[in-house]
């Protein structure tokens, strides 16, 4: 009798067991809809929260890197569509981590006068924002995720490499690559500690290239032009 309510409570226990981890992997298990869903979402909050793409005030230097809340970084991703999708893959990957995807540090943006900011903390990012708001532009009422009331994540234009920028002494540096922003970190990093207290921003020198959200080449030839191409965008 004992051996019978023994193997009772042991296949009880074991039933109770399978069903919990049953329910934790329903519970943790997130579909494919929804991780697209999702990332959809973290990319339009992005660019709102960033004033970045097609309706805000800044537009990316690709490539950047994502940072996941699980402290995992992303490769180099190239487009918002690759951003949308590290993050889509990342999620179903992770159900269960809390938190929200970001833009590693550093990155840069180019602003519609022609100025290449690099940002490199949430400060940064909020002085960003709250300039973009003094000009009355950016991102209010676009429809929401799913790209700014369409279909995916939107931008105006992306800058090709090579190009060059110009610091307030005359001092050009040109980036011939991604990596060749180190470069510039460093350069900017100098000048800042022989001119402490300066607030300056690296100028674009031009003509630049840029490549639009239909892939046309662009030839920009001014700040001028730039803003223009970028009112365009809004």
């Amino acid at each position: 009798m004992k051996s019978i309510l023994f193997k009772f409570s042991f296949l009880m226990l074991l039933f109770a067991t399978l069903f919990t981890v049953s329910c934790t992997k329903n519970t943790d298990a997130i579909d494919e809809a929804a991780a697209d869903a999702y990332a959809d979402e973290v990319v339009y909050r992005t660019q709102e929260s960033g004033n970045l793409g097609r309706k805000g005030c800044f537009e990316l230097v690709f490539p950047v890197k994502v940072a996941f809340p699980d402290s995992s970084v992303s490769s180099e991703l190239n487009t918002y569509d690759e951003i949308k999708s590290a993050i889509r893959e990342w999620k179903l990957a992770n159900p269960s981590v809390k938190g929200r995807p970001a833009l590693a540090f550093p990155y840069e943006v180019i602003t519609e006068d022609g100025n290449m900011v690099t940002i490199t903390s949430k400060e940064d990012e909020k002085a960003l924002r709250e300039s973009c708001r003094k000009n009355n532009t950016g991102h209010g009422g676009n429809g929401g995720p799913g790209g700014h009331g369409g279909h995916g994540p939107k931008l105006c234009f992306m800058i090709e490499f090579p190009f060059s920028v110009m610091l307030p002494d005359s001092t050009v540096i040109t980036l011939n690559a991604p990596e060749d922003r180190k470069t510039l970190h460093e350069a900017i990093k100098a000048y800042r500690e022989a001119h402490p207290g300066e607030n300056f921003r690296p100028e674009l020198v031009f003509p630049v290239t840029v490549i639009m959200e239909d892939k046309t080449v662009v030839t920009v030839n001014s700040k001028e032009e730039l803003k223009a191409l970028k009112d365009s965008c809004n």
